[in-house]
This record gives structure tokens, C-alpha cells and sequence, in this order.
């Protein structure tokens, strides 16, 4: 069975036309501005083609199904280092995996990374992000009031 690949998009966050929400991490004023990847096209397509991300920016992909979701994500097209996050149901990080850009030119030739536990969603973050905001795991992420 072949995992459906999710990975990184072409505009920066700083002048981007998609919706963007600030989520809070836990309780604390910790925020970061995540664009949605809501769609099955937004989310194949996700941080690609980016040369930066802003320090406290990335991508925030929301399933709607009830069903959790065990597929990896990939790093075809994608030109700079990311952390994942793998949250639960209640937006709680279960998962934090680094991922490397993929250089193949050939999308099969790319590793999946996988969480390992069942998701339903996931927020992407400049590689390091979680370790230097010592972010780890049983984190809860909401939306900013």
C-alpha cells in the first residue's frame, strides 16, 4: 500500500492570499502564524517550492474526517528542512519527526515520514522549532483567542 505524500507551498507567509490563523501552544502566549492546508490539494501541495519561512510561521494541515489519518508526509519539492508535528483529535503533539528536502527528481525516489501513531492533523515549523521552544510532546496546540 502506497502512503498518500503531503509535503511543504509557493508563496511566503508574509504576503500570502490562503487562510492563515494564529495558533497558541497550551496555555502559554507562545503563537505562531500557520497558513491551512484544509484541502487534498492544499495539503499535496503544502510548504513546496518555498526558499524560507518566517521563525514563527509554517503550515497547519486540518483533516475533517472522523477517522485518524496514518499516511507519511514527504519532502518532494520542498528546498528547506521542516519539523512536523502529529496531533491527535484534541490537537495534542503525539508525534514530532525532522524531515530533510528531497533532492530526487524523482517524487517515488523521496522517504515518507511517518508518524507512527494515528493523526488528524499536523503542523510543519522550520526544522529545530520545537527543540529550541522546547515544544515536545503531549503539547497542545488551539487557536488563538
Amino acid at each position: 500500500m502506497k502512503a498518500i505524500m503531503l509535503g511543504a507551498l509557493l508563496l511566503p507567509l508574509s504576503g500570502m492570499a490562503a487562510d492563515t490563523v494564529e495558533l497558541c501552544i497550551d496555555e502559554h502566549p507562545h503563537r505562531i502564524q500557520v497558513e491551512i492546508a484544509d484541502t487534498f490539494e492544499s495539503r499535496a501541495r503544502g510548504l513546496m517550492g518555498r526558499e524560507s519561512l518566517a521563525e514563527h510561521a509554517g503550515m497547519w494541515f486540518k483533516y475533517t474526517s472522523e477517522r485518524p489519518a496514518t499516511a507519511g508526509f514527504w519532502m518532494y519539492n520542498t528546498l528547506i528542512p521542516l519539523d512536523i508535528a502529529y496531533l491527535d483529535s484534541d490537537m495534542k503533539i503525539v508525534s514530532i519527526i525532522t524531515m530533510e528536502p528531497c533532492p530526487s527528481i524523482d517524487p517515488n525516489r523521496c522517504p515518507a515520514y511517518r508518524p507512527g501513531v494515528p493523526y488528524y492533523g499536523a503542523v510543519e515549523l522550520n526544522k529545530g522549532y520545537f527543540e529550541r521552544f522546547n515544544i515536545g510532546l503531549g503539547r497542545k496546540f488551539k487557536q488563538c483567542e
